[in-house]
């Protein structure tokens, strides 16, 4: 199995569950509240591991107790961090998910150390990278740092994997050196400049439109209509599993980690993206980020339920 090494950042998850989104100038009274390590880094790191990946996550936390509970996380789900830094500048990454009545999300983040991993410190990790097989970037941590993981990822021969988000205008020139963009439909129309993926032929444009910016394999995750892919050569539709959503606020992240798994087990586009549907399927059934990542097991059982062979 390929070794998959995360870059990329921590949040604590401040979540508050209420009937309904609160409107401006509004106080709202909400159902419960919960505290739970994420991240979008730190999450894809836990659901590649929960599922047997062997991985390592590069990020950057405070000197506070969040910083610790992360690490502890980390530990948990036997991946390794000792590269991992620190700073007693600025606090670790907080996000605030508010969450309404159907599991939909509204997330304001505040990155705090995240934002405070240079290129220059990556770049001293050069050989943490020549260790792995495969990186996992996002765009929680500045995106210098994120080109500079992509220059070093393919300078030395590692399959790249970029998951957009959030969503902001990228720099082209590295668009052939990534291997794989795994963009949601909100964030399609930020890179494609407007296409909005609401439609088989519009999916498809958006994807044909990443295609020629120059990424080599597109992969577009589209929610409870599932989720597309399409390279020059190959297109494939794996429809969503229905199941009744709590909190989808990792479902991104628990299919980015699931696929990387599966590209990890050398495993066929098809039935990667079957496997890493239903891991997000699963994740969306339970609150909170990392609490919500299945296991192998569960992911397994899940589909054996289903009968769906992948």
């Amino acid at each position: 199995m390929k070794s998959i090494l995360v870059i990329g950042s921590f949040m604590t998850d401040l979540v508050i569950q209420s009937d309904r989104f609160v409107n401006e100038g509004e106080t709202l009274i909400g159902n419960s509240f919960g505290q739970f390590t994420g991240g979008k880094g730190a999450n894809q790191a836990v659901a590649a591991a929960r599922l047997g990946g062997t991985v390592e996550m590069i990020g950057k936390l405070g000197t506070d107790s969040f910083g610790k509970d992360q690490i502890a996380s980390l530990e948990a789900n036997g991946i390794a961090h000792s590269h991992v830094m620190f700073t007693d500048k600025t606090s670790s990454g907080i996000g605030n998910p508010q969450l309404d009545c159907n599991g939909r999300n509204r997330i304001v983040i505040v990155p705090g150390a995240n934002f405070t991993f240079t290129s220059e410190q990556l770049i001293a990790l050069e050989d943490v990278i020549k260790e792995s097989d495969i990186i996992i970037l996002q765009l929680e941590i500045p995106i210098d740092t994120v080109y500079e993981a992509i220059k070093l990822g393919k300078r030395n021969g590692k399959i790249v994997l970029l998951n957009p988000a959030p969503a902001q205008k990228l720099d082209l020139h590295y668009a052939p050196m990534v291997d794989y963009i795994i963009p949601n439909e909100h964030e399609v129309v930020q890179l494609t400049g407007g296409i909005v993926a609401d439609t088989e032929p519009h999916i498809r444009g958006a994807a044909e439109a990443l295609l020629k910016q120059g990424y080599n394999n597109v992969l577009i995750t589209l929610g409870e209509k599932g989720s597309y892919f399409k390279n020059a050569s190959t297109e494939i539709n794996v429809p969503a599993y229905k199941v009744k959503a709590i909190d989808t606020t990792a479902a991104g992240d628990s299919y980015v980690g699931a696929f990387a798994y599966g590209v990890a087990n050398d495993w066929s586009i098809e039935k990667t993206m079957r496997y890493a549907a239903a891991a997000s399927a699963l994740t969306v059934t339970k609150m909170g980020a990392q609490p919500s990542l299945p296991s192998k097991d569960e992911v397994d059982h899940f589909l054996e339920e289903r009968k769906t062979a992948i």
